[in-house]
This record gives structure tokens, sequence and C-alpha cells, in this order.
């Protein structure tokens, strides 16, 4: 068992709460010795640079726009070639080998030691002024950083504590990887402003996570529409990350999730099978595709290092390469595949970095790979301690720890998860002789969740990664509340975080957007979680309360003012789920408790009323979204997370026209049956079917619609016409989620005799079978509704008769199809107005 060791919290009270101490520091440093007395900082204090550079230039003016940013005035900076004697009320900044550098650092008892070479620096602050030394132009930077986050501005004074620091790194590489690739993508300043976030905590690295977010010369079509990064907003970024001594490390994924590539029709060919998350690495023109898009963005990034991801590669040989996994093994498959993409990471002149997932489930891939890749060792959930750091040292390759900032189930992150993981794992990682971590964060289901929030998990991060045996939560927290914000006291925003963080005020996105008529997710799956009529009161109670400490807040916050509205949406959509909640179990008791007595109209005008309710609130907290999503992200793929809303709407609005017209029966799951071949059954499966059914017309008609979904390569015909197809499969990108039912019209392929509807069906799971669901309708004429279902009276077969799916074949098909339920509930489509049917996981 680990043994953790802690800095006392009380350090930072040691000048009263409402002061910056060098205990206010993040990350702490290594050494510090502190005295009582302050430097003060007048108008005629000056910024001595030892050596007059661009990077000690930029360095000293970081502590102008800090002071610029408390709105005092920025100091004079001078050389020291400039100055004749330096004896008092200075801030000197240099290397050892200048004059003054020399000299002060003598004067003032320093010592720069080996660990201190590469990044370290010795800060020294006394009456009479203050000195910042490294032997690197980085180091010195991080001094300043330092020195920045001791600033006391008072109504008279500005003042810095004085003490001594020597300070360096226990870890080389300290950064965060970002999901740009899932919704949210920054604006050019949101970028520069993450970037500017971890240099002033010492940060090193910055990871973007490329699935399809690049715009590719001779692939346009690629993350067209979805705000995609050019070549140019990319070197600008790496320019711009450079002046910081951040390494913009580029994550480009070279395998697995490839979905939102491949569910474009003109490269799903490329993939494993159709609705594949994995390319097929056997197809050479998916391969050099590949290789022209790793150029294309190596290009783009100075860093020698290139990330090629190949995570969660669970599609591999399912499909395409089902044959050559079966001719060796998946481990050797999977080996071969990275020593290809090796060879187009050097070719561009970059060195692989590569998650571990994989090779931790077929560790025999080792044994077959070159010793120079470094393993980027993901795990995201919180344990005492971890294995994965011991079996990469012990095979002999280097590796970075990657925990996450959990930013991915719910609107605000999970905080006890993040840093539980991100300690835990960085320590067992140090211990093991790690290079260092990566914190990740994740945008799934559409980018949600706004990634401006994730800033605590991230500045904690950093304090872990700097100084992992000592890094201590509560002592972190406090600074900081007071650097981030730049406030004195931070009782009220702790208080904020705290009840935001709440594990009884959280929720999961599949809870917010569920169906109001389903039963609770919390009945259906195996989740620790508060219960749901608990989290709904404690939302209710609570976050008032937490709109009122955000509203005192914004006349004393300092610095990120503009933060506290991400913290204040977060609050209100809160409370929409616990009306929501509140308001669908009111509806379903209203209903449940009616007697025969009970006048219908009465009850169907209070059941509208509470629906008109919900909708006018979660319009109001959609507008809201839409203004905090602006305020740090691209235009593009809000559109996508706005139909988030819009269909919740439309499920309140629908029931309130169902109780209109006197139906009370919530029944809102699909009434379709998914269907398969009769032979499946537990230990068989059928993974190619064929599926028919005729029909008569019920006269002249005024609309043909159908609703196909599958399970999950499925194709549609209609009197032997190919109508359409659907592919996407069930995936944490919320573009391929919205593809798994499509709506078509059939009435041009309709005929006045006997119709055929049928479909193909594959499936290339290890253990699935091929199945549909069709939900479909005829309005006739004078407005009759004749639906069209699939149900076990459809016939089937498992090998293919030619004509078929014409109904001009006549050899009757005699095995009817069986029906097998899925485990989550799928709301069914409302074809007249074309909202599809929803998987409700």
């Amino acid at each position: 068992m680990k043994i953790f060791l802690f800095v006392l919290s009380s350090m930072l009270l040691v000048a009263g709460e409402n002061e910056r101490t060098m205990h206010s520091i993040i990350p702490l440093p290594q050494h510090i010795v502190e005295s009582s007395s302050h430097f003060k900082i007048t108008s005629t204090t000056k910024i001595v640079l030892g050596t007059n550079t661009p990077t000690l230039n930029f360095a000293a003016e970081q502590f102008n726009e800090e002071l610029l940013e408390r709105k005092e005035t920025a100091l004079k900076i001078v050389d020291e070639e400039s100055i004749r004697k330096l004896s008092s009320n200075f801030i000197f900044i240099g290397l050892p080998n200048s004059e003054y550098g020399k000299k002060l650092l003598k004067e003032r008892k320093g010592t720069l030691t080996r660990e201190m070479k590469a990044e370290g620096y010795f800060l020294d602050v006394n009456a009479n002024g203050v000195v910042i030394i490294a032997e690197s132009e980085k180091g010195l930077l991080y001094g300043m950083m330092s020195l920045v986050q001791i600033i006391n501005t008072e109504k008279r004074s500005v003042a810095i504590p004085c003490g001594t620091i020597q300070d360096y790194p226990s870890e080389k590489i300290r950064g965060i990887t970002d999901d740009i690739s899932r919704g949210q993508i920054s604006t050019m300043e949101n970028f520069k402003k993450i970037i500017r976030l971890i240099a002033r905590y010492k940060m090193n690295v910055y990871s973007p996570y490329i699935e399809d977010m690049f715009q590719f010369k001779n692939y346009p079509d690629i993350g067209k529409e979805r705000g995609a990064l050019s070549a140019k907003e990319c070197r600008e970024l790496d320019a711009y990350a450079k002046k910081y001594f951040v390494e913009m490390i580029p994550i480009f994924e070279t395998l697995g999730h490839w979905e939102n590539i491949l569910l474009n029709p003109k490269y799903a060919g490329l993939g494993e099978f159709p609705g594949a998350h994995t390319i097929n690495i056997s197809d050479e023109k998916a391969l050099a595709m590949l290789d022209e898009m790793i150029g294309e963005i190596a290009g783009c990034f100075s860093s020698p290092y290139f990330n090629i991801a190949a995570d969660e590669s669970w599609d591999v040989g399912l499909g395409a390469n089902k044959s050559r996994v079966k001719k060796s093994d998946l481990a050797t498959v999977h080996a071969e595949h990275y020593q290809r993409v090796f060879a187009m990471v050097k070719k561009h002149g970059k060195i692989p970095l590569m998650y571990g997932d994989i090779i931790l489930l077929h560790p025999e891939i080792l044994s077959k790979i070159p010793k120079e890749v470094t393993f980027v060792d993901w795990h995201y959930g919180p344990a005492f301690d971890y294995t994965s750091p011991e079996i990469f040292k012990k095979a002999g390759f280097p590796f970075i720890v990657c925990p996450a900032v959990w930013s991915f189930g719910g609107p605000f992150p999970n905080f006890l998860n993040t840093t539980m993981n991100i300690q835990n794992l960085n320590l067992d990682g140090f211990q093991n002789g790690s290079l260092g971590m990566l914190c990740s964060n994740w945008n799934d289901f559409g980018g949600e969740a706004l990634r401006e929030l994730n800033y605590y998990g991230y500045g904690w991060a950093a304090e872990c990664a700097w100084n992992p045996t000592n890094a201590d939560l509560v002592s972190f927290e406090q600074k900081f509340f007071m650097d981030f914000y730049g406030l004195d006291e931070t009782d009220a925003i702790r208080s904020v975080y705290a009840l935001l963080n709440n594990p009884a005020n959280q929720y999961h996105w599949y809870e917010l957007w569920r169906h109001p008529m389903l039963p609770n997710r919390d009945n259906m799956v195996h989740e620790v979680r508060v219960p749901l009529i608990q989290r709904m009161q404690s939302i209710k109670t609570t976050m008032p309360f937490v709109l009122s400490l955000l509203e005192k807040l914004k006349s004393n916050v300092t610095r990120n003012a503009d933060h506290l509205r991400n913290l204040e949406f977060v609050a209100k959509l809160n409370l929409w789920f616990a009306k929501k909640i509140e308001t669908q179990e009111r509806v379903k008791l209203a209903v449940r408790l009616a007697d025969s007595t009970t006048v219908r109209e009465e009850l169907a005008k209070k059941i509208s009323s509470l629906a008109e309710n919900i909708v006018s609130s979660l319009t109001d907290v959609k507008a809201d979204f839409q203004k905090v999503w602006a305020m740090s992200n691209k235009p593009q793929n809000i559109d996508r997370l706005l139909q988030r809303y819009d269909r919740q709407i439309s499920y309140w609005n629908e029931l309130r026209n169902q109780v209109q017209r006197g139906d009370f029966v919530f029944s809102p799951e699909i009434k379709s049956q998914w269907i398969y071949h009769p032979e499946v059954n537990d230990s068989v499966q059928v993974q190619h079917a064929w599926f028919r059914r005729s029909f008569e017309l019920p006269g002249a008609i005024r609309s043909a619609k159908l609703q196909l979904m599958g399970d999950s390569w499925v194709k549609l015909y209609v009197n032997g016409k190919s109508v359409g197809e659907v592919y996407a499969r069930g995936s944490l990108s919320l573009m391929v989620e919205m593809e798994r039912a499509k709506i078509f019209d059939i009435a041009p392929f309709l005929n006045d005799s006997t119709n055929i509807i049928a479909v193909e069906a594959n499936n290339f799971e290890e253990h699935g079978s091929a199945g549909t669901n069709i939900c479909g309708e005829i309005v006739t004429s004078d407005g009759m509704i004749f639906p069209l279902r699939s149900d076990t009276t459809w016939v089937a077969v498992d090998s293919l008769v030619a004509g078929w799916n014409k109904n001009t074949y006549t050899n009757s098909w005699r095995r009817h199809a069986i029906q097998l339920k899925k485990s989550v509930p799928i709301v069914a489509p409302d074809l007249s107005t074309g909202r599809t049917s929803w998987f409700e996981r």
C-alpha cells in the first residue's frame, strides 16, 4: 500500500487566510523558506533583465500583465547593462552567468542544483527586491509564474511575501490532452486561454485529440462544417504555445475511433465493416490515406512526438480481417499495424506515442514492437493503486500515465473521481519511473459538458505532476480558488464547487434527456448513485443557494469572472432536471390515481399545463446554453446538442397532444419488434439474414413513411428497389448516434398491387446476430393510418435467394422471424414530424 506524504493545509494560513504566501503557489514548490516581511512594489520599481532576450522580455511581461489585470500600473522593463547599481526596489530575472546574475546569486546564497538545470529556478524575495535566477529560460518563466501567484494587492500597496524557493519538477512531462473531436472545438482565443492556464501552473504539454477535426487537403469533406482546424490555425497555436514553453503533441487516431469519418458513405468502405469504428488495416488505400493524413498533421506541429492513439480497436478482426486474425492472432495483427504506422510517423520525422489499453489486454504485443515507442497508460476509474505502470516498467518501455478529468458523464465534472484518479495513478506512475502525466478530458455525447469546467482538474493535475509525493487536495483547493478567481475569501466559491460536485446533485446525460414517461433509469442500470428522488430534492434545495452565491461573487471575483457564467448555467440546468423529474412523476401519479369520477378534460388541462411549463423552462435553459457555448467555442456542432433540447421538448409536446386527444395511456417505447432469424438463440448466432413482408395498399394514399433500424447494418428494399441503409452503431459520438435510425419516404416505391418490404441485415459482432426493426405507417387520402411494423409475421432466411426482395418472387418463405428484446428502451418515432426513435441507454 502506498504511503501518502501530505503538506499540512494550515501552511496556507501562515500569514492569514486572506494573504498569498509562497505556499499559495500552484504547483507547490519543492523547497520553501518563508519569512515574515514583504517587498513593497512602488511606481519606481523596475524589472531588470539579466539578458535582453525575447524570452526574458516575455517573462517580464507576465508580471506586468498580472498587475494590469489587478488594475495596477505596469513596471518599467530594463536590462542590467543600463543599471549602474542594483541594491533595492527591483525585480531581477536572469541567467546565472550575467553580471548581476552571478552577484545576486552569491548575495542571496542561492544554489542551482542538478535537478534544477532543465526547468528549475531560484526565487528569493527580501525587503530590497526580488531575484529569479535559472539556468534555462524555461526555468526563468516558471519562476515568474510562481511570482505572479503570490502578489498581494491592497488598497494602498502591492506587496510580495519574502522568502526563498528552490524549485524543479519531479516529472518531465506534465500536461493535458484535449478532446476536440466529439463536439466542442474552442475558438482560437479559448485555445490560447487554455495554453496560458496550464503554463501558469507549469505544465509543458498540450495535446489536442483529433479524429476528423483537421482540414485535410485531399479530403475536404472530412470535418466539413464541423469547425475543423486548418493547418494555419494549428501552426499559429503551436507558435503561441512555444512562447510559454508548452509543447503541442497532436493525437491522431490511426486505428480505432474512426466512426465519424467512416460514417461518411464516401469512406465507409475503408472500415473493418460497414458501421465499424476501426479502419481496415489490410486495405492499402486506407493505409495510404492514413500516411498522408499523418504527414499533414505532423507538419503543423514542432514537437518531435506524434501520438497515434490506436485505442479501443474492438472491431479489428470482426469483418475484413477475420481470416487474417484466424491465420495468426489478434495480438500479431495489431502489432503488424502498429509497425506500419510507426514507420509512417518516423518517415514524417516524428517519434511515436500510443495509448496502451490494447497492449494491456494482449501483453504479447510488447515482444512484437520496438522499445522506442512511448505508451500513454490511461485509466479513468478511481483506485487506491494501479498495476499497469509496473507492467510497462518491467517490459522496458517508456510510458506516461494518463488519468482524466471526469467531465464526460454529466453537466458538472465528477471531481471526487477526478482527484483520486489523478493523484493515485500519477503516484504509481512516478514510483515506477514514468515520464510524467497527461491528464485527459473527453467530450462524449456531442461535447455537451462545458470544457471550461475542467480547469480545477487541470490545476490539480499540475500540482500532482510537479510534486507527486507532497500533493495535498485541501491546500490545493484553497490556493486554486484564490489564484484562479483572484479572491481573498474563498468560502463562497468553494461552497459552489462542493455543492455542484456533491453526488446528491449529480446525474448522467442519459438521465437528463431520457423520455419523461419511461421508467427512471436508476431502476434499470447497476450504478452507484444517490436515489433519484433524493437527488431531485437535494438539487431543488441547494441550487438556489448556489445561484445566490454566484450572484454575490460577481462583485468580488477579479480574475476569470466570465467563468461564473458556466457555473451559473450548470445550476440552472440542474434545477430544470429536478423540475423535469418532479413533473414527470406528478403526471404519472395523476393518471395512476385518477378514478372513474375524474373528469378527463380537467386531467388533460392539468397535464397540459405541466407540460407547457416544463417546455417553457427548458426553452429558457436552451437559450442560456447557446450563450455560454458561444463564449468559448466555435459555432459549429452546437446544432446537434440543440436537437437534444428540441427532442425533449417534442416529447412533452407529444404528451400534451396525446392527453388533449383523450389518450392517457403513456407508452413511449416503440411498438414494432426487433426481429431475427428463427434459429437465433443464446448459443446460436445468425450474422447474415434476409427478411420480407408483403402487403396491399389500403387505397389512395397521402403519405407512406418508414423508419429503419438495424442490428447492425441493414439495407431496405421496397418492391426490389433500394431505398436506403443504416450502418451506424452505438457510439460515444453524438454525430454517429443520431444516425442509428432513419426515416424514409417509400411512397414513390409503392404500386397498386402486392407490395414487398424487404431487409438485408448483417451483424459483425463476435456474439451478435443480424436483426432489424421497421416502424412505418401509410396515411390514406381520407386520413386513415395503417401501421407497417416488423413482427413475427415477417419471414426470414439465412441464405440469399434470387429475387427475394421483389413482388415477382413466388416461392413462399415458410419460416417466420422471432422477436428478441433490446436491453435498452427505444422511444417510438413520430413519423408525422420526422422525429426518429432514440436508444435510451
